[in-house]
């Protein structure tokens, strides 16, 4: 990325956080009172708007540079923010929308994008028929996306979680030669500098569902054009590298099935919630020391995919250590809050 680039993306960032802070402070919009609110006061919920505009334009002017369908991953990125956006302006759209969205935009992505093949045994199978080939994706890049959504509650959580997805993409796309990928990661890390800046410590701004869904669906997006471009990389690594956001919503379903609570519902007993609550201090101290010291759970997998390896068994042991690490801290602090 050009210094001229960079230089716009700074601008235009810093030009839609004040435009809209005026905007926002005249004109008193939204009032964010979810059940789920861990922060004081309010604050703009705009990390989505200042990270996702600048990166269409981006992709506008130089999606002659890339290779891949770049077309079908503008489109998907902009049917996820224009409902996700709105629903962080009106909060009125309900979790079954949304999730048809979700559905419509990766569809999009899905089927002009070539697909890697699953090198996993028992869903081998799967390559051989595109319908349950495209479901499994769908279904994949849904989950991810929710399962960011989930974690989107403390400042800087979705900004670190993003970083040590793109930052494992890096590391095996270096590992296989992939400049094109390189460059396509470090592009994104500039884009999500001063939004991460403005997110942590000083909570200025909230990435919002828009922030979240974007962020996610890049994430997914990113590691199945990665691994399709690079076939020699095992499928379940990709498991490890998401395995934060994806652990994060299956634990969560799970529990609120277990407890007779509607899994579309939103609660507080996500582990980033009690996190928050077993320390002391500050709203604002609470929210940034939680973030840090979940760095096991965001930051974990890039230290797995450093140490990857092709055998299907050890990176499936890898992720059911990660699991088993997650539910014992989990228990820990459930235990600590009570």
């Amino acid at each position: 990325m050009s210094l001229t680039w960079l230089l716009f993306i700074l601008i235009t960032q810093l030009s839609l956080f004040y435009i809209y802070k005026f905007t926002f402070q005249k004109h008193k919009l939204h009032n964010y009172n979810a059940i789920q609110k861990i922060h004081e006061g309010e604050v703009p919920r705009i990390g989505g708007l200042i990270f996702t505009l600048p990166l269409i334009i981006y992709f506008a002017f130089n999606y002659h540079d890339y290779s891949f369908n770049i077309l079908s991953l503008i489109v998907s990125i902009l049917l996820i923010f224009s409902i996700s956006f709105y629903e962080d302006l009106q909060q009125i759209l309900s979790p079954k929308f949304r999730l048809f969205f979700l559905f419509l935009s990766s569809l999009v992505f899905i089927h002009f994008i070539n697909l890697p093949d699953i090198k996993i045994p028992f869903l081998e199978i799967i390559s051989k028929y595109q319908i349950i080939k495209y479901a499994l994706f769908i279904l994949s890049l849904m989950l991810i996306i929710n399962g960011f959504n989930l974690i989107d509650g403390l400042n800087g959580l979705s900004n670190f979680t993003f970083f040590s997805i793109l930052i494992s993409n890096f590391y095996l796309a270096n590992e296989y030669g992939d400049q094109e990928i390189k460059d396509l990661i470090l592009m994104i890390i500039c884009m999500m500098g001063f939004v991460l800046f403005l997110n942590f410590p000083f909570g200025k701004i909230f990435m919002g569902d828009s922030g979240a869904y974007v962020y996610a669906f890049i994430s997914g997006a990113i590691t199945i054009i990665n691994f399709q471009r690079n076939e020699s990389i095992d499928t379940l690594i990709a498991m490890t590298i998401l395995a934060y956001p994806i652990t994060e919503l299956l634990f969560s379903i799970f529990r609120k099935l277990k407890n007779n609570y509607s899994p579309l519902k939103p609660d507080v007993q996500h582990l980033h919630h009690l996190m928050f609550s077993s320390l002391k201090g500050s709203r604002l101290y609470r929210n940034n020391t939680a973030s840090l010291l979940l760095a096991p759970f965001w930051f974990g997998p890039f230290i797995l995919t450093i140490f990857h390896n092709n055998y299907l068994g050890i990176q499936f042991g890898y992720y059911l250590i990660y699991l088993m690490l997650y539910l014992l801290f989990y228990i820990y602090l459930k235990k600590k809050n009570s």
